[in-house]
């Protein structure tokens, strides 16, 4: 008994001594620059950073850095959390620059906040100088060339590629523009970090909406080409090409955590032959025309977690045309405009387009939207978790503003609904005459607020179509002067 009393007791010493492995630290640090102040405006000269850095456990330092260069760092903060740099900024060009904390705690897990000001009074721009025509082969632009300033267009062709590096600041004279595919194969891969975004701006002093043109892709542009985390300002001056970002004969644009703002026309434009492939937690803003222009058959294309607020129209603008490949429209915040008739429809492939719940969809004058026209295809509108609208784009809607909703003989019966919709302020087809037309088709119509037409609300022609009876009981009408349901 008392060897296992004392082998006991020297375990017990044994754990006192050696308590085991100490839990890994994996909590990053938090950081946020104070000053200055975020899109700030300062005079040339000596600038004082200040970032506020915290850690569950220990900071080990914090680290300055500008248009992606480490310009120093801080290691002895103020009353613990507040640590500063002064960056001298009396040489830096005149313009837009980032400025970036990173904060590293005892285990080296990190952390960054980042902020983008204005100088004024600096230097005449430095850097890297590009004055415009093809490139040919592959190429690379780095932060140590801050900033790389384009003096005229810029091709990349001849199955070239250009890689911006996260961190670059790609400056842009007045009228100037940068693309790749149009006179041949090319790239632009621009892919920036959360902590190291990618800016194209303005060289302008005073940077304005409109300054310079855009960052195209066009026909011949490679599926690699991709933009994420970057930041595209003050562009947008073309009527032409007339976007920020502009996009023509490809349906593979990879767009990502991007920011689009300032424009002098549209945030992103594409063509009615182009669509994306990634176009996700984007914001588009401060833009004079739409945020974003596609056509209804790349509307599919368009994904989640995106911002369009802010600009002098929020909705998106949709080209009209016939749809011949499946999708969901997602919500996107905003309503969506549609110019010009969309025709659901192709035999081959049987397209059935989903509105998602809670979306608004706003018509011009004399537009409307049908399927089984041209081919079969079905329009499926379930607003039960959230009604969708289908409207007039007038400021000052009434009864007529657009056509219809329209069911035709090709419509594929069984994907053809509207479900808790409002459809209101159309009817104004003297051929077909109702907010909602169906003919020798079997949609179904049930719980829809249906009003405001300059005719009928349902419009039913041919042979077959859904009990009429039950259209009246099962949906609510009001102000449609010649009827709620017409029936052959």
């Amino acid at each position: 008994m008392k060897k296992y009393l004392a082998l006991t007791a020297v375990a017990i010493a044994l754990l006192f001594l050696f308590p085991g492995c100490p839990e890994k630290d994996t909590t990053t640090p938090t950081v946020k620059i104070t000053e200055p102040a975020n899109n700030a405006t300062l005079t040339a000269g000596n600038i004082t950073i200040k970032a506020v850095a915290t850690d569950d456990k220990e900071m080990s330092k914090v680290e300055f850095w500008v248009d992606g260069a480490k310009k120093g760092e801080d290691n002895s903060p103020t009353d613990d959390t507040l640590y500063s740099y002064t960056w001298d900024a009396s040489s830096a060009a005149s313009g837009a620059h980032k400025i970036v904390a990173k904060a590293f705690d005892k285990s080296d897990n990190t952390a960054s906040d980042s902020i983008t000001i204005t100088i004024t009074g600096g230097g005449g721009g430095g850097g890297t100088i590009h004055d415009g025509g093809a490139i040919t082969s592959d190429e690379t632009w780095s932060p140590v060339g801050n900033p790389h300033i384009i003096r005229g267009d810029i091709s990349v062709e001849n199955n070239a590629t250009l890689t911006i590096l996260p961190g670059c600041i790609i400056k842009f004279y007045p009228d100037v523009e940068l693309y790749a595919g149009y006179d041949g194969p090319g790239a632009i891969i621009a892919n920036g970090t959360p902590d190291s975004t990618i800016l194209f701006t303005s060289n302008v002093t005073t940077p304005a909406p409109g300054d310079w043109l855009n960052v195209g892709l066009y026909q011949y542009a490679m599926n690699t080409s991709s933009f994420r985390y970057c930041i595209f300002e003050y562009g947008g001056k073309s009527t032409s090409y007339p976007g920020l970002f502009y996009a023509d004969g490809i349906t593979f644009v990879k767009i990502a955590n991007c920011t689009f703002r300032y424009s002098g026309n549209y945030g992103v434009y594409l063509t009615d032959d182009a669509g994306f492939n990634t176009f996700t937690n984007n914001t588009i803003t401060n833009c004079n025309q739409y945020p974003l222009r596609i056509n209804a058959e790349y509307v599919r294309t368009i994904g989640t977690g995106n911002n369009f607020t802010g600009n002098t129209i929020n909705a998106i603008l949709v080209r009209g045309g016939t749809i011949h490949t499946s999708g969901t429209w997602v919500n996107p915040g905003v309503p969506y405009v549609i110019e010009s008739d969309v025709d659901i429809g192709d035999n081959n492939t049987n397209p059935v387009i989903t509105i998602a719940p809670g979306n608004v969809i706003k018509f011009q004058p004399d537009v409307e939207m049908y399927a089984g026209y041209s081919g079969a295809g079905g329009l499926i509108a379930d607003g039960t978790s959230g009604r969708i609208r289908f409207t007039s784009y007038v400021a000052s809607p009434s009864p007529g503003d657009w056509y219809n909703i329209g069911f035709y003989e090709y419509s594929i019966d069984a994907s053809s609904k509207l479900i808790n919709c409002t459809i209101e302020y159309g009817g104004g087809s003297s051929s077909c005459p109702g907010n909602i037309y169906i003919d020798d088709a079997v949609p179904e119509i049930v719980g829809d607020s249906i009003g405001h037409s300059a005719n009928w609300g349902i419009y039913l022609e041919g042979t077959q179509y859904p009990n009429p009876t039950q259209l009246v009981n099962d949906n609510f009408f009001y102000d449609c002067p010649s009827g709620a349901v017409r029936i052959p």
